[in-house]
């Protein structure tokens, strides 16, 4: 760890608000006292975790901030916010700048072994990102969370729930992810067919399978609101409203066909039309975390679909905490068109047993 030189103007420049553990004058006492090289230590009774989580590291390699470096220490007992030394803004409304200029910043690229559904097994500087995932990824994974398992982290988001690995979700061993680091005809995990239909699709999605997406396709970073743009998961579109049928809320009515006229899934898809397994039967009334992943990013089972099985994520559930689980429980992939009774498994009594099929 390099050692920390606070000069005079450095001390005089600090706002210290109730920095009770600064009793020496300036230019006298021992900075060890409290810069340890522990965050917790630092801090004394920080009140949350979440910082230190992707902060104490050793900022050695220019991919990292350490806080444990840069930031001035409390004393024990006393509890303090990100906000005393970093002013009213939330750590969100930093990402209008990340994503807006991202190749000026540092990344990583997450690199993959060949099993399905398994986290990245080394990140590589991006110095700086040629990418966005790459500087997104550099934080949203276990990169920055620290050990993920099965794609769920131990951090707790603003939403209230654990933060996923999205360098996992987006791994191209998946049988299936949205084609943020690799085009669907390249997710070497996906079985055939990988994309789905032209008329699946809308405008500027048409090139089916040939295509490859940036995190700002979906999420919008403005500088308002807790989360940055102020609607649950910074969501961006004409639609916002995932999974409930209203948007920039946590809890709610389940959307089904029926009723989400407002599902962000619409700015890109359609679903609708002859032939489509969304409106065959009575699936139009069936809740769409009935079939798939709360968290869309990718999964371990084709077409995003989450199974009634024990390797199912409690993060990936309908209500993202083990509850509201699918009714589906095996599944086999089909060209789009083509799927009927046999094509999966549920425990709600619509469909039999299949051998063969995928599952978490």
């Amino acid at each position: 760890m390099k050692r920390i030189v606070i000069t005079t103007a450095a001390l005089l420049a600090m706002a210290a608000p109730a920095m009770a553990g600064h009793t020496a004058a300036v230019g006298q006492g021992n900075c060890s006292y409290c810069h340890k090289v522990n965050l917790v230590t630092q801090h004394g009774g920080f009140a949350a975790t979440v910082c230190q989580t992707c902060h104490d590291i050793p900022a050695t390699d220019g991919m990292a901030t350490a806080v444990k470096d840069t930031i001035a220490a409390g004393v024990a007992g006393q509890q303090y916010a990100c906000s005393n030394c970093h002013g009213s803004q939330s750590h969100a409304q930093k990402h209008p700048g990340y994503a807006a200029n991202y190749s000026t910043y540092n990344g990583v690229e997450p690199g993959y072994g060949t099993t399905t559904w398994t986290g990245a097994t080394s990140y590589t500087p991006a110095t700086p990102a040629a990418k966005m995932y790459q500087l997104c990824v550099k934080c949203h994974s276990s990169n920055g969370l620290g050990a993920t398992t099965n794609a769920t982290s131990g951090v707790v988001g603003p939403s209230g729930l654990n933060l996923t690995d999205q360098a996992w979700e987006f791994s191209p061993t998946n049988r299936s992810a949205h084609p943020v680091i690799v085009t669907l005809n390249n997710q070497t995990g996906s079985p055939a067919p990988r994309a789905l239909k032209t008329t699946e699709m809308k405008a500027p999605w048409l090139n089916v399978g040939n295509q490859t997406m940036t995190c700002a396709d979906c999420h919008d970073f403005v500088d308002t609101g807790i989360q940055g743009a102020g609607i649950t998961w910074s969501l961006k579109g004409t639609n916002k409203a995932w999974p409930y049928t209203v948007a920039g809320v946590t809890t709610g009515t389940f959307q089904t066909m029926n009723n989400n006229s407002m599902s962000f899934c619409w700015n890109c898809h359609n679903f609708s039309g002859a032939g489509e397994v969304h409106t065959t039967g009575d699936h139009s009334g069936v809740k769409c975390i009935d079939c798939h992943i709360r968290v869309p990013h990718g999964g371990k089972v084709s077409r995003l679909i989450g199974t009634a099985t024990p390797g199912l994520p409690a993060r990936y559930s309908g209500d993202g905490k083990g509850g509201e689980m699918p009714h589906v429980t095996a599944f086999k992939k089909a060209a789009s068109g083509t799927y009927g009774t046999s094509s999966c498994s549920t425990n709600c009594g619509e469909h039999g047993s299949i051998s063969g099929g995928e599952t978490w």
